[in-house]
């Protein structure tokens, strides 16, 4: 990693480089500059001169007000950031004789500057505030902020153009950039020499995380001065109070980012991250705010976390399932966020405010104690699982109501509001009467109607369209039969054409990257074709498809859809359907797909699956893989592995263990347990396809079995515990049976009651709750390690 911290003393600024040539002037030592005194960046300036990071001209004088030049700035911002690494750079103004040359190709490599459409970089040039505004908040990978929060503060905001805007705007979020006295920015301004200095000095006084790691003590608490920046991803923040602000940037990407016990005293600001989401685990945040760009992310709250509120102005998933402290208080949905933006929330909140008109919230599981849409969010679905509940929903505008979830009370403030499952209670708020019209399960009534205490109503569908388009049109219906059960779809990928089914792996279908599938469901809706570990919240299938890494199809009822591979990359693949009530499908074996690579594309490892029982370990390729040894005893000598406990042990592949080529997948089966974390090596030129094209590199993969799992029982009466054992922590789960085996698909069903889960210390006993669940064979999983099946009588 590296931590860009305040000024090192070795950075030069404004100097050596530029003595002679870069027009600067000579430099030497000097102790107080006379047009220093009374200037109003005295303070920085002294700071500076004093630590010899800028010096006077020959005169002695400092000339803090000059306009500073292109290629002095970037001398500068090279040096105070240690940037070494070059571009190959060609300039029609730069000769490579140039004092500027070196720093300019520098500052290419770096990404913070670029050159003209004229093919000219004009190092002679004075930089604009804008331009200058440009360059740092690409050094700090800050992203753009899609907001007019930054730039709104200053009074000539209108004249600020839109390629600089959201560049000023994220650099005066965060306090880097400031106005003038009159409120002004100035954007077309040159830029001093002395606003050079204030400037890289608040944006280098920020500590900014730029490399993957782990930071911060291992115990106790260490407080970090200033506002703190977090600009890739796989950075882990760890017992520390950040007395500033904290900033996701840009650059973390679709990547990850984890803070364990850390308190944020100021704004957190999430503008980067995806689907692998922001954990925050034993936090505490005053505000949390999500403007991403483009795509969405993922929000995990853990442990002790406390968040009092959270501003979404992007897509997102909010999780807040295993919080054990106070959890999320407020979440507001900015009426910032796009049309048809999609909002998960998991968990427990306080209060949901829904300020943005054309958007999805989905509420899987969990509770919200009071929902409230504004009088502007027309067009809002809610769709609520039949695991959650909301105790309070007041509507202030049109919205419509999907799922089997609870709602205690809705207060309608509105007309134009459907609901598919009649709330437990109704009334009509302060600006409507109890004749205002309502559909529910599909049928018109009044307030005043709906509100009467009677047998829910059966309704003949749902107007709305749903994610497959096309309504179904009103209802009828009596009001004394039973409350219709809502029936899930059931989809699947029929066999035929170029699809074939595993001879391995039972109703595995296969194909070949560019063939036509074909996916059917028993109800109209939508039809997903996603990668496997794609977890089952309708947002996160919905950005799985922007990304261009999946497909979604309209369909009607029993009807085949197809689906044009092309494009997509080899790899395991699951059909998962949505009914016009936004209802999913359970999984089955028959809805998986696997896409081979063509012909054409190199052999390639592309999966690992690690077996809980510590014995097979499976390595998937691309295509469909064949020894290209004479025997598979000639091939096992060229596979190696390496297993760590505590120190490296590494060995040839032993003699008594077994090795298996089971069409793209190289099966190694261990003769004894492995001992946790290992490294397997495949020689080169070992395998080959079908084509006769080798494995043509060495091939190294890792490996974990994870934690160990001992029951202390195989066989429990109904609501008995069971008693788990790990041989390290671990988060140990309890499911039916069809459910996906991903991380976020089995905390999804914990969310929604078809799950528990506990976590586990090392080699302690541990009691699993089996509540609620009914008489049968279900599985216990520690996360990453060992499955054992249970009873329950």
């Amino acid at each position: 990693m590296h931590v860009v911290r305040r000024m090192k003393r070795h950075a030069i600024a404004l100097l050596i480089a530029s003595m002679m040539t870069s027009g600067l002037g000579s430099a030497y030592a000097m102790d107080t500059p006379a047009d220093g005194k009374g200037h109003w960046a005295e303070a920085q300036l002294s700071a500076w001169l004093n630590q010899g990071y800028i010096q006077g001209y020959e005169d002695g004088a400092l000339r803090p007000d000059d306009a500073i030049k292109r290629g002095e700035l970037v001398a500068l911002i090279n040096r105070v950031y240690q940037l070494k690494d070059t571009a190959a750079i060609r300039y029609g103004d730069l000769s490579d004789g140039h004092w500027a040359y070196a720093d300019a190709a520098i500052a290419v490599k770096a990404g913070y500057i670029e050159g003209y459409d004229d093919n000219s970089i004009r190092v002679e040039a004075p930089v604009s505030r804008q331009e200058l505004a440009i360059m740092v908040a690409r050094l700090l990978k800050l992203g753009a902020s899609d907001s007019d929060k930054g730039v709104s503060r200053f009074k000539d905001a209108a004249s600020i153009p839109e390629w600089s805007r959201k560049a000023i705007g994220a650099l005066a979020e965060i306090g880097i950039v400031n106005g003038y006295e009159d409120g002004s920015f100035k954007a077309t301004g040159l830029v001093t020499r002395a606003e050079a200095v204030v400037l890289l000095e608040r944006a280098n006084g920020a500590n900014v995380y730029s490399r993957a790691g782990v930071y911060g003590p291992q115990t106790g608490k260490a407080s970090v001065a200033g506002d703190v920046i977090v600009t890739t991803s796989g950075v882990t923040l760890q017992n520390m109070v950040i007395e500033g602000d904290l900033t996701l940037g840009k650059g973390i990407g679709e990547g990850d980012v984890t803070f364990n016990n850390v308190t944020v005293k100021g704004k957190a600001r999430v503008n980067g991250g995806g689907a692998h989401s922001i954990h925050f685990n034993n936090t505490i945040l005053v505000q949390v705010e999500i403007d991403k760009q483009s795509g969405f992310v993922r929000i995990v709250a853990s442990g002790e976390t406390s968040i009092r509120e959270v501003l979404a102005r992007s897509g997102a998933v909010i999780e807040a399932g295993d919080v054990a402290g106070k959890g999320i208080g407020t979440v507001t949905l900015s009426d910032a966020l796009p049309k048809d933006s999609q909002i998960t929330l998991a968990g427990s909140f306080e209060h949901v405010h829904v300020s943005a008109p054309n958007i999805l919230v989905e509420i899987p599981k969990g509770s919200v104690s009071k929902l409230t849409v504004d009088g502007k969010a027309n067009g809002t679905k809610l769709v609520v699982g039949k695991d959650a509940s909301i105790a309070e929903l007041i509507l202030n505008a049109a919205a419509a109501v999907f799922g089997q979830g609870e709602i205690k009370l809705a207060i309608i403030n509105a007309s134009g509001i459907q609901f598919e499952k009649q709330p437990g209670k109704l009334q009509s708020g302060a600006d409507v009467d109890k004749n205002t019209q309502i559909k529910i399960g599909g049928v018109d009534k009044t307030i005043g109607e709906a509100a009467k205490p009677s047998a829910p109503s059966v309704g003949g569908g749902f107007v709305d369209s749903g994610p497959g388009g096309g309504g179904s049109g009103g209802g009828g219906g009596g009001t004394e039969e039973p409350e219709p059960e809502v029936v899930y779809p059931q989809v699947s990928l029929p066999l035929g054409g170029s699809v074939t089914e595993s001879v391995y792996v039972s109703n595995q279908r296969i194909a070949t990257v560019g063939d036509v599938v074909y996916g059917v469901s028993d109800q109209e809706g939508s039809l997903y074709l996603v990668p496997g570990a794609t977890s089952r919240y309708i947002s996160m299938l919905d950005i799985v498809v922007s990304e261009n890494k999946g497909i979604r199809k309209s369909v009607k009822a029993n009807e085949q859809v197809s689906f044009s591979t092309g494009g997509l990359p080899a790899g395991d693949y699951v059909l998962i359907g949505l009914g016009l009530n936004y209802a999913m499908n359970d999984y089955r074996g028959d809805q998986e797909l696997r896409l081979n690579a063509g012909t054409n594309t190199p052999l390639s490892q592309n999966s690992l699956y690690v077996y809980s029982n510590g014995k097979y370990l499976d390595i998937g390729f691309n295509k469909p893989i064949q020894n290209a040894y004479a025997s598979m005893a000639a091939f096992k000598g060229t596979v190696s592995y390496s297993t760590y406990a505590g120190s490296v042990t590494s060995s040839t592949y032993a003699t008594n263990d077994a090795i298996e080529i089971r069409d793209n997948v190289l099966r190694l089966i261990f003769a004894d347990p492995a001992v946790s974390k290992g490294t397997l090596k495949i020689a080169a030129n070992s395998l080959k396809d079908e084509n006769n094209s080798v494995l043509a590199d060495l091939t190294v993969v890792d490996f974990d079995f994870g934690p160990s799992l001992l029951l202390k029982q195989t066989r429990v009466n109904a609501g008995e515990s069971v008693t788990v054992v790990t041989d390290r922590a671990a988060e140990v789960y309890l499911i039916r049976r069809g459910i996906s085996l991903t991380k976020a698909d089995l905390d999804k069903a914990v969310l929604e009651g078809r799950a528990t889960k506990v976590q586990t210390s090392a080699s302690a006993e541990t009691l699993l709750a089996t509540k609620g669940f009914v008489p049968g064979s279900y599985l216990i999983v520690a996360w990453g390690g060992g499955s054992a099946t249970i009873t329950i009588r």
